[in-house]
């Protein structure tokens, strides 16, 4: 009879979990959702409508940071990062001269930052954007890969019209084709005075040795 008994309780046991997680699953399903203004969904589906994202890199810390900020942006619908490393060719050398300090260290700072998209899960491509301006150049692998967004870091010091990324960014603002996010830290910022281990953009020089930008 005891046993009778033991398998009663636990059988009313389970039909109690069993309509109470129907209760709540219903419940959830007949929720009205929370009522949002045309202003409030307009900008959530625009943000959800960057599809392609680059991040060119021109500075090595700022970029990573950028490469973060945009590999965030790009989390919940699965963005595609593309990494531009920038080489500004003077006009003295043609714009395909080989230069293999440039290109190793481009290779080094392409890998750190795809490590960074990866860390999130999103695919990361990587380019060598080479360009007679960085503004132009970066705009133009804006057009020809479609891209949605284009997150640039720089450095906490630059005002928009002294340092190198300063004048890429506003060359950006008058060329881009998509969206443009201008992440610069404000000298107080967390992280403001960590610098990465080398200056990432470079340009040749006249005499065809590699020139670091300034930053």
């Amino acid at each position: 009879m005891s046993g009778v008994v033991q398998i009663s309780v636990v059988g009313a046991v389970l039909a109690a979990v069993f309509a109470t997680a129907l209760l709540a699953l219903l419940l959830w399903m007949l929720r009205v959702p929370r009522p949002v203004s045309a202003e409030v969904a307009r900008a959530v589906r625009s943000v959800g409508a960057a599809r392609t994202i680059l991040v060119p890199i021109l500075e090595a810390y700022y970029s990573e940071r950028a490469v973060e900020l945009a590999s965030r942006l790009g989390q919940m619908q699965k963005a595609a990062i593309l990494l531009g490393y920038i080489v500004v060719v003077p006009r003295t050398l043609s714009l395909g001269v080989p230069l293999p300090q440039v290109e190793e260290q481009a290779a080094r700072a392409l890998e750190r930052a795809k490590s960074i998209v990866e860390m999130h899960a999103l695919h990361a491509d990587t380019e060598v954007i080479r360009a007679r301006d960085a503004g132009e150049g970066i705009a133009r692998a804006a057009r020809d890969n479609d891209v949605d967004v284009i997150v640039l870091g720089i450095s906490p010091g630059s005002g928009l019209a002294e340092g190198t990324t300063a004048r890429v960014a506003e060359s950006l603002l008058r060329q881009a084709p998509c969206e443009v996010i201008i992440d610069r830290l404000a000298e107080t910022s967390i992280g403001a005075g960590v610098r990465g281990p080398e200056t990432s953009g470079a340009s040749a020089g006249p005499d065809g040795r590699d020139t670091p930008h300034p930053g």
